[in-house]
């Protein structure tokens, strides 16, 4: 068995290659690059290409959701992962992370409304993007999906609980 320094290094290298080979990432930084050169020189984006990336970000939302309708739509329960697994990442999402959001913003020095308003935005209930992700890397896309329509219909009444108990 390799010493858990090498075993690091070649899983390190092993994320690298996989990131060096995805297209996101060229996107990411393409994209990061493109809007501090915008930004600093104060170039406004020609309204053809501006209309045509309105178009394709209108159209992948819709295409996301259809995706994740029609593979829930395909599983066999609808709850694949599991009623343990479920609440689970129910219980995850609308009480961990709430907790953890109010720990960094006291940390950080975040008060009053401020403070408020991130905990209930960190109850609201998480986008189709994490799903889509999910469902292109393999990686426990029936949990996800479970959490993303369950978690629109928990998120009304938890976030109205927050908001409640937090004076909003």
């Amino acid at each position: 068995m390799p010493r858990a320094n090498v075993m690091l290094k070649l899983i390190l290298i092993m994320v690298w290659r996989n990131l060096i080979r995805n297209p996101n990432t060229y996107a990411s930084v393409l994209g990061l690059i493109w809007s501090l050169i915008f930004y600093r020189w104060s170039i406004k984006v020609p309204s053809i290409i501006k209309g045509s990336i309105e178009i394709i970000s209108n159209t992948g939302l819709g295409m996301a959701m259809f995706s994740l309708g029609l593979f829930m739509a395909l599983q066999p329960k609808i709850i694949t992962c599991g009623k343990t697994l479920a609440s689970l990442a129910f219980a995850i999402k609308f009480l961990v992370g709430p907790f953890i959001i109010l720990a960094a913003s006291k940390i950080i020095g975040i008060h009053g409304v401020l403070l408020r308003v991130t905990i209930v935005q960190a109850a609201l209930p998480q986008g189709i993007v994490p799903f889509v992700f999910a469902k292109e890397y393999n990686l426990h896309a029936d949990v996800l999906s479970t959490a993303v329509i369950f978690g629109m219909v928990v998120a009304l009444p938890v976030t109205i609980i927050y908001y409640v108990v937090l004076g909003l």
